[in-house]
């Protein structure tokens, strides 16, 4: 399973425990964190609201819903698309 969360730097604590619980069987993960400059962290809710859509996300995930996959050539071609519109070129 792999997947992209963004959350603040504030949420991280509450957000290990979960991933803790989630992957409690495994003896090894493997976690890659970024600074994001995105707008739509700006936005405001409240606690629940995030947990509810975090769990939401989770569930989906565990149910294999709203998963979207593509190859590495894909990836790679995303990936440099998206660079050239948002003007960070390699």
């Amino acid at each position: 399973m792999q997947t992209t969360i963004q959350l603040t730097a504030k949420e991280l604590p509450d957000f290990v425990a979960a991933l803790q619980t989630l992957f409690k069987k495994e003896k090894v993960v493997e976690i890659t964190v970024s600074p994001v400059h995105a707008i739509s962290l700006e936005k405001k809710e409240t606690r629940e609201e995030y947990w509810a859509k975090l769990k939401k996300r989770l569930k989906n995930l565990d149910e294999g819903k709203n998963i979207v996959e593509f190859t590495g050539e894909e990836f790679e071609r995303y990936v440099a698309e998206g660079s050239v519109k948002y003007g960070k070129r390699k």
